[in-house]
């Protein structure tokens, strides 16, 4: 694949910003069914987009502002998702903890068997 002449590349960052921002909401939407998500593919591509941007000139960049502001959108909503996600996490394991700590000092609920005493 033969890269993209940097003259070309304002041309296409208005479809890279948008195939971005479905990129996050798709992320997003997999955490919350409780995906596992992969973050360093969609961080390398939000580094590339930054830098493409931060290169042009304002008045090229400015059109873009629009599209940026919907990725931060998407960003925020994934970043509130994985926050969330990460105190359910932290209240199933705290949850679980307490049944285990209770479980050892009252016993499973089970009566414990008497040896065998021949």
């Amino acid at each position: 694949m033969k890269p993209t002449p940097p003259e070309n590349l304002p041309g296409q960052l208005p479809a890279a910003i948008s195939d971005l921002a479905r990129l996050i909401g798709e992320t997003r939407t997999a955490a919350e069914t409780g995906q596992l998500v992969e973050l360093d593919l969609l961080a390398m591509r939000i580094a590339v987009l930054c830098d493409a941007v931060g290169a042009l000139d304002p008045a090229i960049a400015k059109p873009l502002r629009p599209g940026l502001e919907a990725v931060m959108a998407e960003l925020d909503a994934l970043d509130f998702t994985l926050r969330r996600r990460n105190v359910d996490l932290s209240l199933d394991l705290a949850q679980a903890d307490r049944r285990l700590r209770a479980q050892m000092a009252y016993g499973s609920g089970v009566p414990a068997q008497k040896p065998d005493q021949s």
